[in-house]
């Protein structure tokens, strides 16, 4: 059993996985405002489209078993009357600081938009926090049912200022040429990014938009500033209508700046990687071939592909479209993952774009390391490809052989790797960026350094006279 420390800062609710299963402890509060949406036919279609977590109450016989479990061993005290409800799992989890601009873009227009559906049934969503939103593919779905309340007559939106420092302040200073919204994220110690410091790295032009300037006023901390829910209580109460058109409004001005902040693909090194010049189109033919074998010789291999420096998706866009294959396409480069995220729209539920760094995977942290799982504990590949990278890992970051292969090792999964020979183009022209560079990039080392992490190593092939191609596999029969 465990309590997911994720959600540990409401109060209201939290989410425990028992033997395997997802739950929801709710206090009467928060039980009302799901059972509303229970008995709602929106509900139905926000499920069905994928849109929302299926979730159910629990029959008060098992909720009793399995809510005295809870009690005795999930460190955390039961809300008074609670109720249980079951949760539908999502597979992949993902934080904000590893998506692309266009995915976090995609999250706030997401939120917008359901929330905007929940007010029509007198409902509510109580936070903004971008990590309620998770990705199945490419499409965004609301995985924290918990942050579901019921609607109180408010002219605002109490979550308003989570929502500007979660999305709008991110994707302002991610509209830089060479800033990204993760960028963002990161400098905010994965908290959300303060207006004040949003304003000094956002581009000047931006700065001066009077619209996203008045949104971002509304976070400044102010004594006399009180929730809006408490100073317009009165007034809403009087006139809820009015006060649910002027949300209604204020919603339709933050859905209007997130559009505007749409920056476009950046100009980052890999972005037009596209072209792939320095690939004939049969080596490209022989590449997705040679892969393919590669993930067909296990039926298994296709659950979920780790496509390592996969940049804007060629590979792992075939093999989800003709393999039915679930791909994570990772890669350091946000502007590549941009490219592939626009091309894929919010439609693909196979391929995810996901924006990390082999040889610096997040790792767990937040309160007592719990509070957000390290890029391991979420990611179980069933297979791993790393195609062309090798020579910038080993080479131009400075990292042995060994190690490089040890950290492909570490997910537990077949490893195909296309390596590009001392001889290949783009290895001489990053050997001619050091000249002084000694380490040992060869065939030999590779090869040497699979057979230590390996029980299998095959060479599959090539794909060009210069880009070797090999299968290593059984990485969990030998140690370390």
């Amino acid at each position: 059993m465990s309590a997911s420390a994720a959600s540990f800062r409401d109060p209201e609710n939290f989410a425990v996985s028992v033997a395997g299963a997802w739950f929801r402890v709710a206090n009467p509060a928060s039980a009302k405002a799901l059972r509303l949406l229970s008995e709602s036919p929106l509900k139905t279609e926000l499920v069905t489209e994928g849109s929302l977590v299926d979730f159910g109450e629990v029959d008060s016989a098992h909720a009793s078993n399995v809510l005295g479990q809870i009690e005795s061993s999930a460190n955390r005290y039961l809300p008074r009357e609670a109720t249980l409800f079951w949760v539908e799992s999502v597979e992949l989890i993902s934080y904000p600081w590893e998506w692309p601009n266009r995915l976090l873009a995609a999250a706030a227009e997401f939120t917008l938009a359901l929330r905007d559906r929940l007010l029509d049934i007198g409902l509510d969503l109580k936070d903004a926090s971008a990590t309620n939103i998770q990705f199945r593919g490419t499409q965004p779905v609301l995985l924290d049912i918990g942050s579901i309340e019921r609607w109180r007559p408010n002219p605002s939106w109490n979550a308003s200022r989570q929502f500007i420092e979660h999305f709008i302040n991110p994707l302002a200073v991610g509209a830089s040429p060479h800033v990204s919204s993760a960028d963002a994220w990161r400098l905010s110690q994965y908290r959300g990014l303060r207006t004040d410091a949003a304003r000094e790295l956002m581009p000047n032009k931006l700065r001066r938009r009077p619209s996203l300037s008045l949104l971002q006023a509304t976070t400044r901390p102010v004594k006399s500033n009180k929730p809006s829910e408490t100073r317009f209580a009165d007034q809403a109460r009087e006139n809820p209508e009015l006060a649910l058109k002027a949300t209604r409004s204020l919603s339709r001005k933050m859905h209007k700046v997130v559009a505007n902040l749409d920056s476009g693909i950046h100009a980052t090194t890999w972005a037009d990687y596209g072209k792939r010049d320095h690939y004939a189109s049969e080596a490209l033919e022989r590449k997705y071939a040679l892969t393919k074998d590669f993930v067909t010789r296990d039926e298994l291999r296709s659950d979920l592909i780790l496509d390592i420096g996969g940049n804007d998706g060629l590979i792992g866009e075939r093999l989800a479209a003709e393999l039915k294959a679930r791909v994570i396409v990772m890669d350091a480069d946000s502007g590549a993952l941009d490219a592939l995220a626009s091309k894929l729209g919010s439609t693909s539920s196979r391929v995810t774009p996901w924006l990390g760094d082999m040889t610096n995977p997040f790792p767990a942290s937040g309160l007592l390391d719990q509070e957000f799982a390290s890029l391991h504990q979420r990611v179980k590949p069933t297979a791993v490809l790393c195609q062309a990278v090798l020579h910038h890992i080993v080479i131009t970051q400075g990292v042995p052989m060994q190690l490089a292969v040890d950290a492909l090792a570490s997910f537990g999964a077949p490893v195909q790797i296309e390596f590009a020979e001392p001889e290949d183009e783009k290895v001489r022209i990053l050997l001619s960026q050091i000249p002084n560079w000694s380490g040992d990039y060869s065939v030999n080392s590779l090869l040497t350094s699979l057979r230590r992490r390996f029980a299998s190593v095959l060479v599959q092939g090539s794909t060009s006279e210069t880009r070797l191609v090999v299968a290593a596999e059984s990485a969990d029969s030998i140690s370390p």
